[in-house]
């Protein structure tokens, strides 16, 4: 399962590079023929449903599969349907790949599943059908020439592993110094009448998790200046009902940091819920209630390499060090 929010793929989606590593043809021409917002939808929506198809392969958005090798297409019906391709299609030539995705306002997701093949019958007479290296360990075997800055971050994220070893978020000896204001987040929002999506007037999750959105990213552009890309969610769980009327403080705690990747611990409590008394009346708890808890992690851009001094102008030749006349020297940033 993948959910994210789709307004943080709007600037991605105006870079060139990302579509290209991310979308298949076939996706992008199909793009081409959408307006703006229901370009962003579509779009959104097969890149939620292609990271789910990867968690459901056993591999991470940085672990060998490019996201163009995973073709989310429509099928007579209607229904999305997936075509693997390239390293993806050895991956899981075992098994059928089924998905559906889903929006809601801004929030996009996606669920993925994994059904076994049967072994098909041999077309040759005396060679029997054998399955392929499904599940095997270490480095994907891809002869695609990568050099996209896409290429350069997955590159990257495996040095990070190999440096920092797995990313359990749960593994203190490389928690984050909490006491840094960079590391912590914290919003409170009064739930409208216009967010109740189910009987009874209960908020949908959807609701909360853009709540962490905005949290996680306040987080790295705190600690690294830049928004970031959000990766996954894990961990989420919902422990009490949400309504109309409810005041909900929502609060990240980084916990861990690598090179290229940032940890978030995420909480969302009620701290004043309505009250059945009067269509107004309301209460503060005298105990805070959690509703939502999870854990996401984002990816920090890399830091762009400085020019050196013959990029920037900055060196001066060595005859332009004369003594003499205003017109005899080179101006401080060099010759123009």
């Amino acid at each position: 399962m993948d959910v994210l929010d789709r307004s943080e793929l709007a600037g991605l989606l105006r870079r060139p590079w990302f579509l290209r590593h991310c979308y298949a043809p076939e996706e992008l021409a199909r793009a081409r023929g959408l307006s703006g917002a229901r370009r962003l939808e579509y779009l959104a929506g097969r890149f939620a449903a292609k990271e789910a198809v990867l968690k459901a392969l056993g591999r991470g958005l940085f672990q060998g599969v490019a996201p163009r090798d995973i073709l989310v297409d429509r099928a007579p019906d209607g229904s999305p349907h997936v075509e693997l391709r390239a390293e993806a299609a050895e991956i899981g030539r075992e098994v059928s790949v089924r998905v559906s995705i889903t929006h809601k306002g801004d929030v996009v997701a996606a669920v993925a599943l994994t059904t076994e093949q049967d072994p098909p019958t041999s077309s040759r007479p005396g060679r029997p059908w054998r399955p392929g290296p499904s599940g095997r360990s270490g480095r994907p075997t891809s002869h695609r020439k990568e050099n996209s800055p896409m290429a350069t971050a997955i590159h990257d994220d495996r040095e990070d592993r190999d440096e920092h070893g797995p990313t359990d978020p749960t593994d203190n000896t490389a928690s984050t110094d909490n006491t840094d204001p960079a590391c912590t987040a914290r919003l409170r929002v009064r739930i409208g009448q216009e967010d109740a999506h189910y009987g009874g007037g209960l908020v949908d999750g959807a609701r909360i998790l853009r709540l962490f959105g905005d949290l996680v990213t306040e987080i790295t552009i705190r600690a690294d200046g830049d928004e970031g890309l959000l990766a996954e969610y894990s961990d989420v769980t919902f422990t009490a009902p949400v309504r109309p009327g409810d005041y909900i403080e929502a609060t990240a705690r980084l916990t861990r940091r690598t090179k290229l990747r940032r940890f978030v611990a995420l909480e969302a409590r009620k701290v004043i819920t309505a009250s059945g008394d009067s269509p107004s009346a309301a209460h503060v708890l005298d105990e805070p209630v959690t509703v939502c808890t999870a854990t996401a992690v984002t990816v920090a851009p890399k830091p762009r390499r400085s020019p050196g001094p013959a990029a920037t102008g900055g060196a001066r030749k060595t005859g332009d060090r004369r003594a003499g006349t205003p017109s005899a020297a080179a101006p401080a940033g060099g010759a123009r």
